[in-house]
């Protein structure tokens, strides 16, 4: 997962509120709900030290959401004194628990490991009339639950059907029929451009009727190109079995994850031979010093062990508090490991990825390097 996303955020100078929301079925009291869970967590900040100010910007954000979003998607915001200054609503941190951590750092560990270890994939249903395009996040710890879904109709107004009459007629009318198809296509891809846009899928997977899917593919930017997979499944016909849609859709998906491990452990492998990775706590640690993580790599259901110092700037982090102190114009604090490790990659605009839980790393934990660090 890029960082460079919040590498504003970890650039700040704390202290910051970090509040996870679980995702959880909506009812018909979700608002009051949702109200229940927020003054509780609002309470728990109040009594770790959190300021007036940064409470009341977390009051007016989920007093101004409706209770059914925010349980239908589940929830990270980070917030201090200047405002909220990080909210993504995302399916990954369902089953997580409500928490709220007022902290010198943004804790959003638990945010990274959800969003890296799953796959956010837009499944994409096509026929020639238009398609149906759900958004989904697949785990191997969740399962895949879907987020939300559009059906888009195309807005040709010409028929789709080919006409059976020989001739030039014949021809002209064919002639409309495809270019009906096409318009049709290229309001699909509007619709998977436009989800795609706030969704940031890292796979889509196309099924439906071979010509449906064959007209998408031709409508599809080089970029949704690059990232999309077919499957020989899936109709939007009446009665059309879904089980075997879900089964084809969740096989392309577990191939994509493992491929995606598999890629990110051969790199670090071939990186460390060359002296390009760092494995362990103290060698990570010093590559996050001097600014020369490019990935930090975790494994899946297996936090980095132990505490580490952080000073006043992502730099200035140690083992010792002593040593933390000299490079930093602040009281150095002691925060879990990996949450410092994590705050110096993403300042840094570095990127994160999470290995299965039967990878084998020391302390669990490593990194691709920019540049060597001779440790």
């Amino acid at each position: 997962m890029d960082l460079s996303r919040t590498r504003e955020l970890y650039e700040r100078q704390g202290p910051f509120a970090t509040v996870y929301l679980e995702a959880t079925n909506p009812g018909e009291n979700a608002a009051k709900q949702t109200e229940l869970r927020w003054r509780g967590l609002s309470k728990s900040l109040s009594e770790q030290g959190a300021d007036d100010k940064t409470i009341a910007a977390l009051d007016e954000l989920f007093s101004d959401t409706s209770g059914g979003e925010l349980n239908a998607y589940g929830r990270v915001v980070v917030a201090s004194a200047d405002g909220v200054l990080f909210d993504d609503p995302v399916e990954g941190v369902d089953r997580a628990g409500d928490s709220a951590v007022w902290s010198p750092l943004p804790e959003l560990g638990t945010y990274f490991r959800s969003q890296s270890g799953g796959v956010r994939a837009l499944l994409v249903v096509a026929d020639q009339t238009g398609g149906d395009v759900y958004q989904v996040v697949a785990s191997n710890a969740e399962g895949a639950r879907e987020v939300d879904e559009q059906t888009i109709k195309g807005s040709a107004v010409e028929s789709v059907h080919k006409p059976r009459e020989g001739g030039n007629a014949h021809k002209h009318r064919q002639r409309r029929h495809a270019e009906a198809a096409y318009q049709n296509a290229a309001d699909v891809v509007k619709g998977i451009q436009s989800a795609a846009s706030s969704f940031r899928p890292e796979l889509i997977v196309l099924a439906g009727e071979v010509s449906g899917r064959e007209v998408v593919r031709h409508e599809m930017p080089k970029g949704l190109l690059e990232i999309t997979r077919e499957i020989e499944a899936g109709s939007r016909a009446a009665g059309a079995s879904e089980d075997a849609l879900e089964d084809a859709f969740l096989t392309e998906v577990g191939r994509f994850a493992t491929e995606r491990e598999t890629s990110i452990d051969q790199q670090f492998r071939e990186a460390k031979g060359h002296g390009n990775a760092a494995e362990g706590l103290e060698p990570v640690l010093e590559a996050a010093r001097t600014g020369a993580i490019a990935t930090l790599i975790l494994v899946d259901a297996h936090p980095v062990p132990g505490e580490l110092y952080v000073g006043d700037s992502p730099e200035a982090i140690s083992k010792e508090k002593d040593r933390a102190a000299s490079i930093s114009d602040a009281e150095p604090v002691s925060r879990p490991a990996e949450q410092v490790l994590l705050h110096a990659a993403g300042a840094m605009g570095g990127d994160v990825a999470v290995l299965g839980a039967g990878a084998e790393l020391t302390d669990n934990v490593g990194a691709l390097l920019r540049f060597p660090t001779g440790s």
